[in-house]
């Protein structure tokens, strides 16, 4: 973790060049409670670059996966299915999209979670 100024810190995801088109990387990012708890993120490699979202169902907080054979984020509780591009639902019991996260990029492809 690096402080980015003020409040915001940058998590550490992974290199771009690491991460082909149509796959994912989870990672973990601190909730901000006292406690220090972290929460799962997931990062997509989309045909138009990358996106991250926090990884609970917004249903029942369950951790979300991507389905890489559907381009779909997928929660396997109740088979909700989320919007990669917009982190909007469209199948199954969620009815809130999942909270997208800022993202920075280097020149040299590493990215990171600003939070």
């Amino acid at each position: 973790m690096v402080d980015g100024g003020g409040n915001r810190k940058m998590i550490y995801i992974g290199n771009a060049k690491r991460i082909p088109v149509g796959e994912a990387r989870k990672f973990l990012y601190p909730a901000g409670d006292e406690r220090g708890t972290e929460r799962p993120g997931i990062l997509i490699h989309l045909e138009d670059g990358f996106v991250a979202y926090d990884g609970l169902c917004t249903h029942m907080q369950a951790e979300v996966e991507w389905n890489r054979f559907t381009g779909k984020i997928w929660c396997t509780m109740h088979d909700g299915m989320y919007d990669p591009k917009t982190g909007r639902p469209f199948m199954g019991m969620p009815r809130e999209p999942l909270k997208k996260i800022e993202l920075k990029i280097e020149e040299n492809g590493e990215i990171y979670a600003i939070i």
